[in-house]
């Protein structure tokens, strides 16, 4: 349980005029005063002995309830904050920013759309020459504030990518600023900007990255590692559902979508 979790528990309390402390993500004496009087009226869906768990369990149970009210399939009422719980809460999370619950990944395939006539991999050396040579590159502003995955000290004031996908890439960041705000973003850990440009193979291959011609970039690679999928990735989450549309929207692919590894990397390039 983290703080953003703690965030949709107070949320959750202040909609039911329980809780009219900050939203915070600390789990301080008004939240745990709030989630005490919230179980005490539900007191008969809860296990005998619910009064004995700790306040982190009791809070746990308190967010278990809120889905199971807002009818998202969590498990039962136990204090625990195993995978079900998780992924419960994500979706209440989501539900309460946006008003609906994110769409069943299993469900649907990414869009496969090329509106902006992106190359195919394999056609990129020959399309835009050889990935030995810096491309013609240019930098694209971003609406939020920036900060280098390995030095948040350091904010770059925008994105360096080959010219071709810039005005793409343009489009995106503004859409994504307009629907999720700076703030937001930020919680999401999408100001953690893991490069575009890099002269480099592919991690794990033989064959030029995507990188090498500016078309690619990485986002927040602490929490989506290569090898991760999608039962680590954050970028795997469903409030992040909309964030990978407007992507899919102007072609570019993830391969954490597409593959189910390297959550972080999304490429103007068709693979």
């Amino acid at each position: 349980m983290n703080r953003t979790a703690i965030r949709t528990l107070q949320r959750f309390l202040a909609d039911n005029d329980r809780y009219r402390g900050k939203i915070d993500g600390i789990r301080g004496p008004k939240t745990l005063a709030a989630v005490n009087a919230s179980l005490q009226t539900h007191a008969d869906r809860l296990p005998d002995g619910a009064e004995r768990w700790s306040d982190r369990r009791r809070a746990i149970a308190c967010l278990q309830l809120a889905c199971r009210e807002k009818r998202i399939e969590v498990g039962p009422i136990d204090g625990l904050w195993g995978p079900q719980t998780e992924y419960a809460v994500d979706v209440l999370a989501t539900l309460q920013e946006t008003g609906s619950k994110p769409a069943p990944w299993r469900d649907q395939a990414p869009q496969d759309a090329n509106p902006n006539g992106w190359y195919r991999e394999a056609e990129l050396e020959q399309t835009l020459g050889s990935p030995t040579r810096k491309p013609p590159m240019v930098v694209v502003p971003c609406p939020w504030k920036l900060a280098l995955a390995w030095d948040l000290n350091t904010c770059p004031s925008g994105i360096g990518c080959h010219e071709q996908v810039a005005d793409s890439l343009a489009r995106i960041l503004d859409r994504a600023h307009d629907h999720y705000g700076p703030q937001r973003l930020k919680e999401l850990g999408l100001h953690r900007y893991g490069g575009c440009y890099n002269k480099r193979r592919k991690r794990g291959g033989t064959r030029w990255s995507t990188h090498a011609w500016g078309l690619a970039i990485d986002w927040d690679p602490a929490h989506n590692k290569l090898k991760w999928g999608r039962d680590r990735a954050r970028l795997a989450r469903p409030e992040y559902d909309t964030w990978w549309r407007l992507w899919e929207e102007e072609g570019w692919v993830s391969l954490g979508r597409t593959r189910n590894f390297d959550w972080m990397h999304v490429q103007a390039a068709r693979l």
